[in-house]
């Protein structure tokens, strides 16, 4: 009987350790694993010209920001447009990893998310024009 207990409590232990494995923790930032992929995505932009950055709002969540890793890129084509200006955005969405760090050990981050995008394409809607 003893060895039958030794047994399955060995299975159990195996079994233990094969299923219950560490999550990898996703890399941040621009380089890191991409989280999401936006594709017509409704965002109103603010820029600043003087410290060439930008984010985005989007329109159907005002609580969360995503700063672009290539402001650079689309800045000229933002001066077009006033602060606020409501665009569509395509792109590869990462966390923001200060965000991502403080949302680990506070709750309370977890309501206002903020992520990187990189941006590939930023266009006007130009539904009924």
């Amino acid at each position: 009987m003893k060895t039958v207990i030794k047994i399955l409590f060995s299975l159990i232990v195996l079994l233990v350790i094969f299923t219950s494995s560490c999550k990898k923790q996703a890399k941040c930032g621009c380089d890191g694993d991409i989280i999401n992929e936006a594709l017509g995505f409704p965002v109103y932009v603010y820029f600043d010209t003087t410290s060439n950055s930008a984010r985005l709002r989007p329109v159907s969540n005002s609580l969360s920001t995503y700063y672009l890793c290539n402001p650079s890129d689309y800045m000229d084509f933002l001066k077009k447009f006033d602060n606020g200006a409501y665009l569509l955005v395509d792109g590869h969405i990462y966390w923001e990893c200060n965000y991502l760090m403080r949302a680990s050990n506070n709750p309370y981050y977890q309501t206002y998310r903020t992520y990187m995008i990189y941006v590939t394409d930023m266009y006007e809607d130009l539904y009924g024009k």
